[in-house]
């Protein structure tokens, strides 16, 4: 057995075991038939068995029936799938095959025994080209179906997505066209083009658009030839795709318009012709016959031998639709012929609710304007005369003031929120492929992926994620022979996890690994001169020192990981995010490390306080405590200067007034308070003389020459119109070490 001959018993044998295996009315099982019937399609040409290709475009055409629901009788696709199977074992054997095709070819079709089968000239979606078997059919007009406008508000929904995905991705198309048309072997181009014709292909066949799928698919086969190298691209062939976007974009926003309405989805563009171009341009030799509404006679509106008359009236005159013909000789009446297409439910005050594409540029300006205008309404609201005002109706308008001021902040805040989908469903790429190069049986599990965040963030966060799961495959999971030695699966879990938790986001990684080696760690730094041999260092401490510059436990240096970069670069990464990373191992259990960011960029929640005469905000995320020290707890520490006993342990004391130059009013630590921060493990406390309160500020990059100040993250504008430095507790520590 070659390998095509495999192939396609591989298909047929996946085929018949789905279908058994399938549950009631299963679209993704029926989803996978129909790609594997489109596979088998391809892999039936070498075969030069008319029969068996014939059967296949049946059996895709009848399943595509049966998830638009056209069709409800799973019966005719069994007989045919059997009949396939019996066709295939007697081409393997070489042997004359004795089975009755045409009617199961009928079965298939929806025609009764009786109906000639000249006279079937068209099964909806069988082969109509003499040569190129894999592209449809054109349909008549008449025969395609399409939704009802009637539909419930999830398929509103689903159908509204549709719309705007199709429209960006016919926009794309034009975009890598033009790529296209300057260099014409450049794949990537070629292979964005089909993607984009693929999807709406997909989707419009799932949704019941027929004429969307039909056009969508004659086009995905043209650019199939071009990726196979069987066409080249011309002008012409260019012409043709634009033609087809410009078709397609019709029949969309036809599609909203219907929407909007309560008119019918189907505006009833005539695709036939589009159709041939495409098919001679594939098959220059190919005759394309015209179709014919097989639906007339399945509901008995039709006799058989009525449109095998009409059939030949047609082939004399090719430019005539059946359907006219079948009218004009009183076959059927017009309200039969084009019922589908005449029948309009209108459906008053409903209207779909739409997208549009915004620039970010315009989007960010709208989040600043919306800063903008709290600080102003809070600054509007600490006026002296605003405070003494006693105009009952001046207070009832600010009250109002603020309500609106707040909803639009909020709302403003939200337009910038995305899921983390994305970023998650990246990854399960990676896995993938790291799991075959290291040889590792390995499986992603993510939880949470709608939840949402600040769209930089999620930006951001995509390469530090890349680097924890490689170190997670390369150095957590352990090889399958090494975890069956360890009781464990022989298949690898790494879970992925977003959820909101305090007015934060956090994400968790973990995977069931070996977990982090402690002592290997630990001498892996003494060696490194990061430890001296008399350091005591608790375990949350060892594993931090895992996002040391250059640190890495690696034996040997693999296309993985081993090189001694990535967790510091993350570290940092998530540091530029205003968050930090957290790490839980246990060693022969596995990790987990834990992310945690701010929901926005443009807001952050931070500690008001005062040093002098000065303000500054601390982030929240870097605050473990604020206390006033007992003199007891204070100390002078040998080159280390000033000490503070915080929970048990001591920390250096850091003045503000001396790192910015002011004057505190407090002399002694017991005298003013402390607020203990944490940055990179090691924990300091800031001297200051009070606190003032929480707050949520927006954040203003100072810019031009006072953008790189150490130990100044940024600004923001407070309540009274002054401004409040955003301490960068990074850059306080360097500057403190030095």
């Amino acid at each position: 057995m070659d390998d095509r001959t495999e192939s396609i018993s591989t298909h047929i044998e996946a085929l018949s075991l789905t279908l058994v295996t399938m549950d009631g009315e299963d679209i993704p099982a029926m989803g996978q038939m129909l790609n594997r019937l489109s596979e088998l399609r391809k892999e039936a040409e070498w075969i030069e068995s008319a029969d068996f290709e014939n059967l296949v475009d049946r059996l895709f055409v009848y399943l595509q029936k049966v998830v638009l629901r056209e069709e409800n009788d799973m019966e005719p696709f069994e007989s045919g799938l059997e009949c396939l199977q019996s066709l295939f074992r007697s081409i393997c054997d070489q042997v004359e095959h004795h089975i009755d095709v045409e009617t199961v070819f009928r079965h298939l079709d929806g025609l009764p025994d009786s109906v000639p089968a000249d006279a079937i000239t068209e099964p909806t979606d069988t082969p109509a080209f003499a040569n190129a078997k894999d592209a449809q059919p054109p349909k008549a007009t008449d025969t395609f179906s399409c939704p009802d406008v009637d539909m419930d508000e999830e398929d509103r929904d689903i159908v509204s997505d549709f719309i705007i995905e199709s429209l960006e991705g016919l926009e794309a198309i034009e975009v890598s066209l033009v790529d296209l048309e300057q260099d014409a072997s450049d794949p990537e181009s070629i292979n964005a083009i089909f993607r984009a014709f693929h999807t709406i292909k997909g989707v419009s066949g799932f949704l019941g658009f027929t004429r969307i799928n039909h056009l969508a698919h004659c086009s995905e086969n043209l650019l199939d030839k071009i990726r196979g190298g069987q066409l080249t691209v011309d002008e012409h062939i260019v012409d043709v795709i634009l033609d087809s976007v410009d078709l397609l974009k019709k029949m969309i926003v036809g599609v909203r318009t219907g929407m909007e309405s309560g008119c019918s989805l189907d505006i009833g563009v005539d695709i036939t012709g589009l159709v041939k171009r495409m098919a001679i341009i594939q098959d220059p030799q190919a005759v394309v016959d015209q179709p014919v509404g097989q639906i007339l006679i399945k509901k008995g509106d039709v006799a058989p031998e009525a449109l095998t008359a009409a059939l030949t009236k047609q082939r004399q005159a090719p430019e005539k639709r059946i359907g006219r013909i079948l009218i004009e000789d009183k076959a059927a009446g017009s309200r039969q012929v084009a019922a589908a297409l005449r029948e309009q439910k209108r459906i008053a005050g409903r209207k779909m609710d739409l997208q549009v594409k915004v620039d970010t540029i315009k989007l960010d300006c709208l989040v600043d304007l919306a800063g903008e205008l709290v600080i102003a309404q809070s600054m509007l609201r600490q006026h002296p005369y605003i405070r003494e005002a006693k105009d009952q109706c001046l207070l009832h308008t600010m009250g109002q003031l603020n309500q609106i001021t707040s909803s639009l902040q909020t709302t403003t805040m939200s337009l910038r929120m995305v899921p983390i989908k994305t970023t998650f469903q990246k990854m399960l790429r990676l896995v993938r492929d790291l799991g075959k190069s290291s040889g590792k049986q390995v499986q992603l599990i993510m939880v949470g992926e709608d939840t949402e965040m600040d769209r930089n963030v999620v930006d951001e966060l995509y390469e530090p994620m890349v680097h924890m799961i490689r170190n997670s495959m390369d150095h957590g999971l352990e090889l399958p022979e090494e975890r069956q030695a360890a009781g464990k699966p022989a298949t690898g879990t790494i879970y992925l996890k977003a959820y909101h938790k305090g007015g934060k986001i956090v994400v968790e990684i973990t995977d069931d690994g070996r977990g982090l080696n402690s002592k290997r760690i630990v001498e892996k730094a003494r060696a490194n001169g990061l430890l001296d041999d008399d350091s005591r260092l608790t375990e949350s401490e060892i594993h931090n020192l895992i996002f040391q510059p250059g640190f890495s436990t690696a034996e040997k240096v693999t296309e993985i990981s081993g090189r001694g970069v990535g967790m510091d670069v993350v570290k940092k990464a998530i540091e530029r995010l205003r968050g930090r990373v957290d790490i839980q191992s246990v060693a022969g259990q596995g990790s987990t490390f834990f992310i945690t960011l701010p929901l926005t960029l443009a807001i952050i929640e931070g500690m008001l306080v005062r040093v002098g005469e000065e303000r500054y905000v601390i982030p929240a995320l870097s605050i473990i405590e604020s206390f006033r020290p007992a003199p007891e707890q204070c100390s002078t520490v040998e080159r280390r200067g000033e000490m503070i006993l915080s929970r048990g342990k001591l920390i250096p004391l850091i003045r503000l007034e001396a790192i910015f130059g002011v004057q505190s009013h407090a002399r002694d630590p017991w005298e003013g308070l402390v607020v203990t921060v944490e940055y990179d493990g090691q924990q300091v406390g800031l001297f200051l003389d009070e606190l003032l309160g929480k707050e949520e500020v927006v954040i203003k990059n100072m810019g031009g020459v006072l953008k790189d100040i150490p130990g100044i993250a940024g600004g923001a504008i407070l309540g009274d119109g002054r401004v409040g430095l955003i301490l960068d507790i990074a850059g306080i520590w360097g500057l403190s070490m030095n």
